[in-house]
């Protein structure tokens, strides 16, 4: 389950998978100030495991456009870029249709158990919505910001 759809790090990607035996998570470092892989020492990108990775694919899964590339499944991104960028709505109907979008982009990753306390901030240049994730790996607390969208 990597950013990249197309590569597979599970082995012969055969054997069925259960709550109880998930490989370990793996993603290519990123770095989404720059919005490129990290390097090493060296020059070559890198792996990250377990909750790293995990935040990686959250944040990508989140700032991926579902629907619009082919590259991806249908599963995987979010629809908030088309369903409320320049739409005027309630600020508090905003906010939980954003946290809803982002429930629904988040689990279909069998890593995450749980989202939970989601917190909303404006911005001059949209909202920043941070949220608590459950996973496998433990609770990690995710900023994810969103551009373009104000309460």
């Amino acid at each position: 389950m990597s950013v990249f759809p197309f590569i597979d790090y599970s082995g012969s990607g055969s054997e069925e998978k259960n709550a109880e035996t998930l490989p370990l998570l793996k993603e290519y470092a990123y770095d989404f100030k720059k919005n490129e892989l990290k390097l090493d020492e060296h020059g070559y990108t890198y792996m990250v495991e377990g909750n790293e990775a995990l935040r990686i694919w959250i944040l990508k899964a989140l700032t991926t456009e579902r629907f619009h590339y082919t590259a991806y499944s249908h599963a995987f991104g979010a629809e908030w870029q088309d369903q409320l960028i320049g739409h005027a709505m309630d600020g508090e109907i905003l906010k939980l249709e954003l946290e809803r979008f982002i429930v629904e982009a988040l689990m279909v990753n069998p890593y995450i158990k749980r989202l939970d306390n989601f917190e909303f901030e404006r911005y001059a240049t949209g909202i920043m919505v941070t949220f608590e994730c459950t996973s496998t790996y433990g609770t990690d607390t995710i900023p994810v910001p969103v551009m373009e969208v104000r309460i």
